[in-house]
């Protein structure tokens, strides 16, 4: 299988998972180094491919038929953990996390958190790897890009977050 082929290969691989794939596991399916994956990424981002990397891997974006919506939110890191899953057990995936920096413009970091397997994840490596959030830059302001098969659902987790004291309007 020359580059060409592996790269639609992949293609077809993330369009059919709902979840992502990350590069080891591209790695070991196509019998090439986790590097040439990155490789092969690079390539398929500037032909155009929506691909996007995640902590948990690589996914291809497709909102179709979803409801996008940016929400401004602050707490502290101790808060994480209850403000994601409000937003996944109303039944949004958060997309990303975005603050201001002074120097950098928007920085951007992707959650892609779907449901509330994803988000134990996520606070426990935030967690394991004492990591700092971005939001730590902007005194715990942020703001997520939020998915939803309907407006209710993001609707229904704003008016939770705002009774939190988290949701900024």
């Amino acid at each position: 299988m020359n580059a060409e082929e592996r790269r639609a290969r992949i293609v077809e691989i993330l369009k059919a998972e709902r979840k992502p794939v990350s590069g080891g596991e591209l790695a070991r399916i196509f019998n090439v180094t986790r590097q040439i994956i990155v490789q092969d990424m690079a390539v398929l981002r500037a032909a155009g491919k929506d691909i996007i990397a995640t902590s948990q891997g690589y996914m291809i974006m497709e909102p179709l038929g979803f409801i996008t919506k940016k929400v401004a939110c602050r707490h502290g890191r101790e808060e994480t953990r209850e403000e994601l899953m409000t937003f996944v057990e109303c039944g949004c995936r958060v997309v990303d996390v975005i603050v201001e920096h002074p120097i950098y413009g928007e920085i951007h970091g992707m959650l892609m958190l779907n449901n509330s397997k994803d988000v134990e994840d996520f606070t426990r490596k935030m967690e394991e790897h004492n990591a700092a959030l971005l939001s730590q830059l902007t005194q715990g302001v942020h703001l997520h890009t939020i998915q939803a098969i309907n407006e209710d659902s993001i609707k229904k987790a704003s008016e939770i977050l705002k009774k939190k004291g988290i949701l900024l309007e």
